[in-house]
């Protein structure tokens, strides 16, 4: 949720998953209390709940489409993924939390270091 070693503020991300709702109930808590005494994130959610409004605003007056080359390529995604888009993955590769569990060597890797990371910039691990 926090940027860089700028622990002081919420990332981008954040705050567009706060805007978006897409922030699990504990993580929204937590960004809700930064906003109290950080008026420079109150400002960012501000304009990114502005820019939201314009962007539904202007999809209501109007359709939106995406571009056809667009679609292919996310379309493509699942086979250059290796998983077959009718097929759910396999229990195994899921966790008790519902997310999808690293298959590769490299995923595993990655949510490591992503973990190490988040210890020594916080002090703390991911609860």
């Amino acid at each position: 949720m926090w940027h860089g070693r700028d622990v002081g503020h919420l990332s981008t991300e954040a705050v567009a998953a706060l805007v978006d709702g897409e922030l699990s109930r504990v993580a929204e808590d937590r960004a809700k209390a930064h906003l109290v005494h950080c008026g420079e994130c109150r400002s960012e959610v501000r304009a990114q709940r502005q820019a939201a409004d314009r962007m539904r605003r202007a999809g209501a007056l109007q359709e939106v489409h995406a571009p056809g080359s667009l679609l292919a390529r996310l379309t493509g995604i699942p086979a250059s993924c290796g998983d077959s888009p009718d097929e759910p993955p396999g229990e195994s590769t899921v966790g008790v939390d519902g997310c999808r569990r690293p298959e590769t060597f490299g995923d595993r890797l990655s949510t490591t270091v992503r973990r190490a990371l988040r210890v020594s910039h916080t002090g703390r691990g991911r609860r």
